[in-house]
């Protein structure tokens, strides 16, 4: 007979590295680009464990930003669309 563990605590671990790894990585990228000079503006939005949302932005004016906010929106939703 052959006994089977399943440790589904170490397999949250692992996700949990590996999408912190991820952010990290997006996070490098933006900073990168930034001091480069290939960023001039940019606009993110994250979420905690509770649920909630914060728009981060970092634009020359108010237009900007909306509009920076408008395209990522339109950007997630189109990309939500391609993988159904």
């Amino acid at each position: 007979m052959e006994v089977v563990s399943i440790n589904s605590k170490r397999r949250e671990q692992l996700i949990e590295e590996e999408q912190k790894k991820a952010m990290l990585q997006v996070i490098d990228f933006m900073k990168d680009a930034i001091e480069k000079g290939e960023v001039k503006e940019f606009v993110a939005c994250s979420i905690d464990d509770d649920g909630i949302c914060q728009i981060h932005v970092a634009a020359m004016d108010l237009p900007g930003s909306i509009g920076l906010f408008e395209i990522g929106k339109h950007l997630l939703i189109n990309g939500e669309t391609q993988f159904d």
